[in-house]
């Protein structure tokens, strides 16, 4: 939701506050497009964006839930592995596993029903251009059980405890084979987002709207799947704050535009909040966005290079939003460095982004004056985006 939240007011917000909507003053981007003549749809199965009230700005909404038919209860699920060994002793599991107790073919899976329900907007909508769409789907987060010809793909045969839910924490919770069946089990729900999200790409395409349309495709998060000995997203322990390291904090994003000239892939550094100043660049809206900028000259080929400094993080203050297990150390990119810092006794991490891609080396020590220039930046950004000085402070600056 965060993340959502950052594309929406082309803000950072995680300094301010945490898992919630938007503040009633910030601006909003379907309703900014709205108010320029756009019909803004949005379509999705992840119910969190109705919780948080994001629905509320645009002209119409399609929720794709369970149909009425399905009458399965979490109590009703029944546990073929110990369930203390999945996340939050079984509660999501048990939840998920209720709500998808439907699916018997591909077509009842949520994000298929989400894509061909976006395709048919389209349809439905084309007399009302311009448009704005935003189709927004919960694969492939867990509960991670794609049709079982996916999952044959990268695992055959497997016996011994199938988690379909994984325990956040550190590997050494699973036997080696039952990791590698998780991670078989994440390929194939990407694989299954990928089948039907190319299924809306070219409806998209079929239509025509490829010629004037700008098309983004991005996820909000990666996953540790064994990476620096760790499973899941985030912390759950409160007194454990987790690293941001690429594998959860670099996602996926790809973009078709329809310039000339477009370089087929960029090393520009961008971000969730530069997502509202492009989108209303591309329309043709005049409105500054209070932090992100408009990628449309790297997208044209008309420029290289974009943000000198990202910066990542969970809202791991007090406050609006707060929750204590999503806790996280705060990642700083640049295009040659990525360091995290938290509070102490944390000690910072400094990794070369390009020699040490997975970071494996630490070169904090070897660096101190890249580390102190870099702190210095974060704790500028915090306070100057709203956050605490006192969080920024512990967490930019490393003072207890």
């Amino acid at each position: 939701m965060p993340i959502r939240v950052d594309c929406y007011t082309g803000d950072v917000n995680w300094p301010r506050y945490g898992w919630k909507g938007l503040d009633a003053d910030q601006p909003a981007l379907p309703a900014l497009l709205r108010d320029q003549g756009y019909y803004a749809g949005l379509v999705l199965d992840t119910r969190n964006n109705i919780g948080a009230g994001l629905h509320e700005y645009y002209d119409e909404h399609h929720l794709i839930e369970a149909p009425a038919s399905n009458t399965v209860h979490p109590e009703d699920i029944e546990f073929d592995f110990p369930r203390e060994r999945v996340r939050q002793n079984g509660r999501g599991y048990a939840s998920d596993k209720a709500r998808t107790a439907h699916y018997e073919r591909e077509s009842d899976w949520f994000v298929a029903r989400t894509m061909q329900r976006a395709c048919d907007w389209l349809e439905d909508n084309l007399r009302r251009a311009p448009l704005f769409l935003w189709v927004d789907t919960f694969e492939p987060h867990e509960l991670w059980e794609a049709p079982d010809h996916y999952t044959r793909l990268y695992s055959q045969g497997f016996e011994g405890n199938d988690y379909a839910y994984p325990n956040y924490g550190h590997t050494e919770q699973y036997a080696p084979g039952e990791m590698e069946r998780l991670i078989a089990r994440y390929a194939a729900e990407v694989t299954l987002t990928d089948r039907w999200v190319g299924h809306l790409l070219r409806h998209i395409d079929y239509l025509g709207l490829f010629e004037n349309s700008l098309v983004v495709l991005m996820g909000d998060h990666g996953m540790y799947l064994g990476e620096h000995q760790r499973m899941g997203k985030h912390t759950v322990n409160a007194d454990e704050v987790w690293p941001l390291h690429d594998e959860v904090a670099r996602v996926p994003f790809l973009v078709w535009s329809p310039w000339p000239g477009a370089p087929t892939s960029t090393n520009a550094l961008v971000q969730f909040a530069d997502l509202m100043p492009t989108a209303l660049e591309a329309a043709g809206v005049e409105v500054s966005a209070p932090y992100g900028r408009s990628w449309l000259p790297v997208a044209r080929g008309e420029r290289e290079d974009h943000w000198d400094h990202i910066f990542t993080s969970c809202h791991s203050w007090q406050g609006r939003g707060g929750i204590d297990y999503l806790r996280s150390l705060i990642a700083v990119t640049t295009p040659e460095w990525s360091l995290h810092l938290g509070p102490p006794p944390h000690e910072p991490e400094l990794y070369d982004r390009c020699a040490d891609p997975g970071h494996t080396r630490n070169l904090a020590g070897e660096h101190p004056d890249t580390v102190a220039a870099l702190r210095q930046a974060l704790a500028d950004f915090m306070v100057d985006r709203g956050g605490s000085p006192e969080y920024a402070r512990q967490f930019a600056l490393g003072e207890g």
